[in-house]
């Protein structure tokens, strides 16, 4: 007995002295800190200097909240990933696919790798009722949910954010009854997400009765959360851009940025007039969209310098709080788990969806050969049967429509069945000289007998109807020596044809190789044309990418198209000229230096090497030169001099597609020609 109660008497002491540690531990007689980082996209970048310099001058952090880009930040900052982590991290990123929707590259198969290389914008709506991401939005931000569920790692599950490593809150706007939300518990990576949910750039999040976008337009700067939350000091961080004079705002995009400034200005002078060391950056030259690498890193710099201007305001604070000036305390790090490259494959794309699904997607193009080109494409998924409906409408200088049905009774099986229409008003040149201009109508329907599609690999079989009607009878050129006359025609035509494509990536690749192989049998009566055997056309492109260093990529590649068969109409001859294949003429091949449609013999083979060099992360310079040789007869290929093109260009990567620049030559024009582009090819 009296062992019993000696052992309950020990068990009653230890547990009393836990208890008052615990309670010391808790109440330690320290004033808390709260840091504030206020919203401004991009510009909020800047938060990183500024907690670098809080971090070096060893301030305890015991409080944290944010809007918008400082709910990241500052959600991050909660969960272990420390300044300097957070400044490696942003400088790695491809911010370009992360603030966009567009699957990655590689994991996709080739169909849909083509669709994500011809628009800059999709849209996927399905039936479901109460979708979280119902509501508009350009951008629904899977690849942000993505990024924030990895780097939250180990805290995904819903919680309090009181109990995070550093206690956190961030600010959303409810705009069904313009209100501010605040997050102080959920799935962190939701509540970043959805707390820089700018609207019409992003999609709201739905929760419950609410509509929430960005916190912003409540909230841009949330000191009185902090203060509600227990702080004693608060240390802010803003990005506050000054409001634009009317002399400064004559653009559209300076007029939005206005805006969007006026409305985050709620509850902000007050929510100063509450922080002990607010922290300013200059962000000037700079906007909720610079997230270049040069941006970012300047944009870092200006925190930290704004922060150091404080310095001693920082060190008289940690004095205040009794910390001894070279106390440093024991900051986290982000965990291993949370450091894992985040997989942005969507293993599920060719899986049936389980509802109706349709998707919309849309391309524009600005180039100096069709001034604007608009491509509109809308597919539906049923959810019941192995179908799909596609519909795409191209609107330019070339004029085209196409619908088909496609069925997949397999995974890697799809039989289709389409119509499509082109309307052609075309330039046809001379060695440089514009010869003559040649418009009609082009009527196919086309039915794919088998597919295989998968992940790199596309072997397709098909039978094609055209017709072609001519609006230009006569055509007064000397592209073969003589008077081409038109008549109205159709060709019945079997196919055969093979793409692979292991490239990394659709725009400028780095590694992988590329090959199309076609054969086509063209008849007018199912066996023959004019009475005699029908013609044939063999072509074939190859390349390859070289990464020498990680800036530097050479490319070679080579090409041809050869014409087999007596009397072969003229609207099947080979065509050459412009920036890529299959533009004006579905059999067109590019030739450097060429800028326009130019006639070329029946046989044609080119080859071409390409070095790309890239600065920075999405600048490059790109030079090519390249060779052909033509004839016609294929045993004469090497009887001509060769055809010469060199080619000089600058490219910016953008959301859009690629932005830049050629100037080019070649002795088949002996003349200069000079492309500007903004889009992708379609």
């Amino acid at each position: 007995m009296d062992r019993f109660v000696s052992r309950v008497g020990l068990l009653l002491l230890l547990f009393t002295c836990c208890s008052i540690t615990e309670n010391v531990y808790a109440d330690n007689g320290k004033k808390k800190v709260a840091v504030v980082l206020s919203g401004g996209g991009a510009k909020g970048m800047a938060h990183i200097g500024v907690l670098k310099v809080i971090q070096k001058a060893g301030i305890p952090v015991d409080i944290i909240t944010g809007t918008s880009m400082g709910s990241i930040v500052g959600g991050l900052f909660s969960v272990g990933w420390n300044a300097n982590e957070l400044d490696s991290l942003v400088r790695v990123q491809d911010w370009l696919f992360i603030l966009s929707d567009r699957d990655d590259y590689y994991s996709q198969n080739l169909l849909n790798r083509e669709r994500q290389n011809t628009y800059f914008i999709s849209k996927t709506l399905t039936a479901r009722k109460k979708n979280i991401l119902d509501g508009g939005g350009f951008i629904q931000g899977k690849n942000l949910s993505k990024l924030f569920t990895r780097l939250t790692a180990g805290y995904n599950d819903s919680l309090d954010f009181n109990k995070l490593p550093i206690p956190f809150a961030c600010v959303a706007t409810n705009i069904v009854d313009n209100t501010e939300y605040d997050f102080h518990s959920g799935v962190l990576a939701d509540a970043m997400r959805t707390s820089m949910s700018i609207p019409y750039a992003f999609t709201p999040i739905r929760r419950d009765a609410m509509m929430l976008v960005d916190g912003g337009l409540r909230n841009n700067y949330p000191a009185d959360v902090a203060k509600s939350m227990g702080a004693d000091y608060i240390i802010g961080s803003t990005v506050q851009s000054k409001p634009k004079t009317a002399d400064e705002l004559t653009t559209g995009a300076a007029v939005l940025t206005q805006v969007i400034d006026i409305n985050c200005k709620n509850k902000y002078d007050d929510n100063i007039s509450i922080t002990d060391i607010p922290i300013r950056v200059n962000t000037s030259g700079y906007g909720p969209a610079s997230f270049s690498n040069v941006a970012i890193d300047s944009l870092i710099r200006r925190g930290e310098d704004a922060a150091m201007a404080h310095w001693d305001e920082l060190i008289a604070l940690k004095r205040k709080l009794g910390y001894p000036d070279d106390y440093m305390p024991n900051y986290l790090h982000a965990s291993d788990e949370a450091k894992v490259p985040v997989d942005f494959a969507n293993k599920t794309a060719d899986a049936r969806p389980t509802h109706d699904v349709i998707q919309g997607n849309l391309g524009v193009r600005f180039d100096t050969e069709e001034m604007v080109a608009l491509q509109i494409n809308g597919v539906y998924k049923s959810s019941v049967k192995p179908v799909d409906i596609e519909a795409t409408l191209r609107l330019g200088q070339r004029i085209m429509g196409h619908a088909q049905a496609i069925l997949t009774p397999k995974k890697n099986i799809k039989i289709g069945f389409g119509y499509t229409f082109h309307y052609d008003d075309i330039d046809i040149y001379n060695h440089g000289d514009n010869d003559y201009n040649i418009k009609f109508n082009h009527h196919q329907l086309g039915l794919n007998i088998v597919g295989v599609n998968m992940k790199n690999l596309i072997l397709d079989l098909s039978a094609h109807f055209d017709y072609y009607n001519y609006h230009n009878m006569l055509v007064a050129g000397d592209a073969f020596g003589r008077d081409v006359i038109l008549h109205d025609d159709h060709y019945v035509s079997y196919h055969a044809n093979l793409h692979y494509d292991s490239e990394n990536m659709g725009v400028f690749p780095t590694r992988g190789a590329k090959f199309n192989a076609e054969y086509a049998y063209f008849t007018d009566n199912f066996t023959q044309y004019d009475n005699h055997l029908g013609f044939s056309e063999l072509s074939a492109m190859w390349r390859i990418s070289f990464a020498l260093n990680s800036r530097f990529t050479l490319q070679p590649m080579a090409y041809g198209r050869l014409l087999f068969g007596r009397d072969i109409p003229y609207i099947r001859q080979n065509v050459i000229g412009g920036q890529w294949f299959g533009h004006y003429f579905e059999q067109q091949m590019p030739f450097v230096g060429v800028g326009n449609v130019e006639l070329t013999d029946p046989h044609f083979i080119a080859m071409q090497l390409k070095a790309q060099q890239r600065l920075g992360t999405n600048n490059y310079i790109l030079v090519h030169v390249a060779a052909a040789q033509h004839a016609d007869k294929l045993r004469n290929i090497l009887d001509k001099g060769p055809m010469l093109g060199y080619q000089l260009g600058y490219y910016y990567k953008t959301i859009f597609g690629p932005l830049g620049a050629n100037l080019e030559y070649s002795n088949k024009t002996n003349s200069l020609h000079f492309y500007i582009n903004l889009g992708f090819e379609f």
